[in-house]
């Protein structure tokens, strides 16, 4: 069976994939780039090749996101390593990136903290557009840990990564710059089927969601120098909430909530007033 056919053979079984999709699977057991496709349909499969992709459209099928059949997510132009034991990055955490990176802009030796890091796409895309600063992470999943890791030796950036829950084991130092995109999502928000496969622990946060970032303000305030900003990422109903929070732990704080792309609110700025 060539290339053409096998496609052709699964696009009319009218899946409940698209036909892209499709085809980046095929790519994906064959190991080439999807343009591949386009430029040999004639070219015969081989039976490991059509198992390894029939095997591929079952998974993807059972909802296993692309990135982690690819093993690897692009991320503010950087590529990562991504598995079950990491969140997949989003586009929308690129906000991040940027409002982080108009901060750092002509700062030297300021201490950089990311809470939750995961495959570590945040802090190592600030190491490494701006190399001029200390840079820490933690995360309470080792195996998340292990990825970061990885992903920070593959792009040459040093952080000091560190095994915590929250502040719980970071270094006794004040921070100038903390970033967190920590676990925002409701009990019913659990339910959608795309994020099934990605690890509970970096979703879920109580009932309303915001377990995990009450948590962290509460014990935030003696980690702070004194002319800190914190950038945190929220689902788009809990500004109002957050507020609240903030308000509570940091009384003196100046909050901004900054709208993503589709004019919803995303991002959380918290500096001194």
């Amino acid at each position: 069976m060539t290339i053409k056919q096998i496609l052709q053979k699964y696009y009319s079984q009218k899946l409940a994939l698209e036909q892209t999709e499709i085809d980046l699977l095929l790519a994906l057991a064959l190991h080439k780039k999807i343009e591949y496709l386009y430029k040999n349909p004639e070219k015969e499969l081989a039976i490991s090749t059509k198992k390894a992709f029939q095997k591929l459209i079952r998974l993807r099928l059972a909802n296993w996101p692309i990135a982690y059949l690819q093993k690897k997510k692009d991320f503010f132009n950087l590529k990562f390593l991504v598995n079950q034991n990491t969140l997949i990055p989003r586009p929308e955490s690129e906000m991040l990136i940027e409002e982080a990176l108009k901060f750092l802009k002509n700062k030297n030796n300021l201490n950089i903290l990311d809470l939750g890091t995961g495959s570590g796409a945040l802090i190592i895309t600030l190491a490494k557009n701006n190399q001029q600063q200390n840079y820490f992470a933690t995360d309470i999943s080792k195996k998340a840990l292990k990825v970061a890791k990885t992903n920070a030796r593959k792009h040459k950036v040093k952080i000091n990564f560190t095994h915590s829950n929250l502040l719980n084991k970071v270094p006794q130092i004040k921070f100038d710059f903390i970033i967190a995109n920590l676990p925002y999502l409701t009990t019913a928000q659990m339910k959608e089927p795309s994020i099934k496969k990605e690890p509970r622990l970096a979703l879920l946060s109580g009932q309303n969601g915001l377990d995990h970032y009450r948590a962290l303000l509460k014990n935030l305030k003696k980690h702070l120098s004194k002319h800190y900003l914190i950038l945190l990422e929220i689902d788009p109903e809990q500004s109002a909430e957050i507020k609240k929070i903030i308000s509570q732990y940091l009384s003196k704080a100046k909050i901004e909530i900054q709208k993503d792309l589709n004019s919803l609110d995303r991002l959380v700025k918290i500096s001194p007033k």
